[in-house]
């Protein structure tokens, strides 16, 4: 039976709330605007403060961009990644995984839908090329953990007649589109909105249990 590999654990590091509420407040205008036409004008303009002021934190755009990555990719960390890689099931796993994923996204889903920090980290392109590497690698290693939790579901014989690669990026876009339209003044609650997506994932990717009868 295959195993998931182990991942080396690695310090996630705490953002002031003020740090927060600029990554926060500059994903939302990058968001709506474009990266290329926000200003820091514009950003510490939303946050109450002057330009110098943000000055205290970053040291510039390229790196708020950078900065607002990490931290979304921070939250993943803390909220899905870490959970998940402590539990052994792979079917549980999974299960634990799309939910928070899913719970993390609408939590940050703002009245038009969208969820800037998510959005932002598919940014890529803005970024210097060392800290584009450091994203993507980021990235892939969340797709890693899906593949290889799929890669044993299919060594379990639990999973569908499906290539885990394929499988794990239909899963991960499935989650992240949840970003473009979910609303939070919606009918559905964060909650039942996780409930929906697990329903509909896992009922594309497992096979039927099959329960026995005793006479």
């Amino acid at each position: 039976m295959k195993t998931m590999k182990v991942q080396k654990k690695r310090a996630i590091p705490v953002v002031t709330d003020r740090l927060a509420e600029i990554y926060e407040v500059a994903a939302q205008i990058i968001c709506e605007k474009g990266y290329d036409a926000t200003s820091m004008n514009d950003i510490a303009d939303a946050i109450g403060i002057t330009k110098a002021g943000i000055y205290h934190y970053i040291h510039g755009k390229q790196d708020l961009l950078y900065g607002i990555m990490s931290y979304g990719m921070d939250k993943l960390d803390r909220r899905v990644i870490v959970p998940a890689l402590a539990v052994a099931d792979a079917e549980q796993r999974l299960r634990l995984i799309i939910k928070n994923h899913s719970l993390l996204i609408s939590e940050g889903s703002n009245s038009k839908g969208n969820n800037p920090i998510t959005i932002i980290i598919e940014e890529v392109a803005g970024l210097a090329p060392a800290h584009r590497r450091k994203i993507e690698q980021r990235k892939r290693a969340y797709l890693d953990i899906l593949r290889d939790t799929l890669k044993q579901l299919k060594d379990e014989g639990k999973l569908k007649a499906v290539d885990e690669t394929v499988a794990a990026f239909s899963l991960l876009g499935m989650m992240l589109w949840l970003s473009r339209w979910y609303r939070p003044d919606g009918k559905l609650s964060r909650e039942r909105l996780a409930e929906e997506i697990s329903k509909i994932a896992l009922g594309g990717l497992l096979r039927p249990q099959v329960r026995f009868s005793h006479k």
